[in-house]
C-alpha cells in the first residue's frame, strides 16, 4: 500500500501497466497505462461485480481488465464521460 495523498491509496500495482487506487469514498479505481508512441492513462471505476471479483481472485482480475482497456481505450473513455 502506498499513500498517494488527498485520501487516495495505491493498494495494488503492476509497474508501467496498471495501478489500483482506493479513493477517499472507498471506491476502487483502476488506472491503466495505454498507448505506444504517446503514453496516457485510462481510469476505470470498478463496479460492484468487478470489485467482488478482485476481492475473490486478486490481481489476475485487474490484469484481465487492464488488457481489455488497452484493446479498446476509447470505449472506457466514453463510459467515463457518460458518468454523472
Amino acid at each position: 500500500m502506498r499513500d498517494l495523498g488527498q485520501g487516495r491509496t495505491a493498494i495494488a500495482e503492476s509497474t508501467w501497466d496498471w495501478m489500483l487506487i482506493r479513493e477517499p469514498d472507498g471506491s476502487l479505481l483502476l488506472s491503466v497505462v495505454c498507448g505506444s508512441v504517446g503514453i496516457y492513462e485510462v481510469d476505470v471505476v470498478l463496479d460492484a461485480e468487478q470489485t467482488a471479483a478482485f476481492e475473490a481472485n486478486g490481481a489476475p482480475v485487474l490484469q484481465h481488465l487492464a488488457e481489455d482497456v488497452r484493446k479498446d481505450p476509447a470505449h472506457y473513455l466514453a463510459l467515463r464521460r457518460q458518468a454523472p
